[in-house]
């Protein structure tokens, strides 16, 4: 159940991919430079040792996926004096196909001297043979190259020797505060790997392999065919002019139709002057208006004038009628009959009243 659970803890390292991998001294930079460049959020701290696995993290560089692998810092001594954290990172410089880059602490903020630091390097240097390889000057914000002693300078240009036919060690002034060099240095070694990597694919014939998957199909012109010269060519060929008037084909100006037609503030501009249009006679016709998704002329009446005048005099006519003049009359019946209908009532609740004793 241990074992169990220690493979589940380690993390999904692909060797067969494209891979870059951060080596150094403890707290030299390594999981802040990996936090810069990929997804991951490594745990930095300013002691050594914060790193005690690999972590991994991925980036995207010209359209293609990338994995970092942050290692643990190793210390300079013999191979068998090093603890398991160290050998983690010992075993992933050893067999990972892989971009290296060597952290180097030029401030010494991390506690170790740059003569150890380079010590460092010089014995785990043959790691790194057949890989590209890039050294990073980091915290730079904190000490720059030109504080540097000759004999500083000195031992960094010891590291830049190599085997006779290697290729050339590049070094890069970096910085993790200010992300100074970060991305240049992440793309040189990008792009150091995946030369490498064709490299070592055409040399393999893989290439080959792929032009065989490949069929480029192509349809050559019939030689009977024609040429097709434009007009234009041909009189000019010919020596016939090819003056054309140009105002009469300059197209007029707002400003200047503006002015024609009675300048700023009377003049109005024709927005559907240049509408394209089947019939040219229907760019002035007018819009309909729409409400609740209805078209209003659809519920006018177009004889609704007409049909208004004739109510108009109908009621006219009806007022004119002498029954309906009688207002004080009319209200003299009502009344009389009221008083008719109330007597009814009284006679008819006693009698009801009667009928109960």
């Amino acid at each position: 159940e241990e074992v169990r659970q220690h493979l589940g803890r380690l993390p999904s390292i692909n060797p067969a991919t494209r891979t870059l991998i951060l080596t150094g001294y403890p707290n030299v930079g390594k999981s802040s430079f990996m936090n810069i460049v990929t997804n991951a959020n490594v745990d930095v701290q300013p002691y050594a040792f914060t790193t005690k696995s690999l972590f991994v993290g991925h980036l995207d560089y010209n359209y293609v996926r990338w994995q970092v692998i942050d290692t643990p810092g190793i210390l300079d001594h013999p191979l068998e004096d090093r603890n398991t954290i160290e050998m983690t990172a010992i075993t992933a410089l050893a067999h990972l196909p892989a971009s290296v880059l060597f952290v180097l602490d030029i401030s010494e903020m991390c506690g170790y001297p740059l003569p150890v630091q380079v010590a460092l390097f010089h014995s785990i240097k043959p790691l790194f043979r057949n890989r590209p390889l890039l050294i990073l000057l980091n915290k730079t914000d904190l000490r720059k190259m030109s504080d540097l002693s000759e004999q500083e300078n000195e031992l960094i240009k010891s590291m830049a020797q190599t085997e006779e036919g290697g290729a050339p060690i590049e070094f890069f002034e970096t910085s993790c505060a200010t992300k100074d060099g970060v991305d240049a240095a992440r793309a040189k070694a990008c792009d150091l790997l995946m030369e490498k990597r064709i490299t070592q694919k055409v040399k393999m014939g893989k290439a080959e392999t792929l032009k065989t998957r490949l069929h480029i199909v192509g349809n050559a012109p019939p030689t009977d065919r024609p040429p097709c010269i434009p007009q234009s060519v041909l009189r000019e060929r010919a020596g016939e002019s090819m003056a054309v008037d140009e105002e009469e084909n300059r197209e007029q100006l707002e400003r200047e139709r503006m002015e024609e037609l009675g300048g700023a503030g009377v003049y109005s501009v024709d927005l559907w002057r240049k509408a394209i249009l089947e019939e040219q006679t229907w760019k002035y016709d007018v819009i309909p208006e729409i409400l609740d998704g209805q078209n209003v002329v659809d519920f006018v009446d177009p004889d609704i004038d007409a049909k208004l005048a004739e109510l108009e005099k109908e009621e006219a006519l009806l007022l004119q009628e002498t029954k309906l003049r009688d207002d004080d009359e009319v209200l003299d019946k009502w009344k009389g009959t009221k008083k008719l209908l109330g007597e009814v009532h009284s006679r008819i609740r006693q009698k009801k009243l009667e009928n109960r004793l």
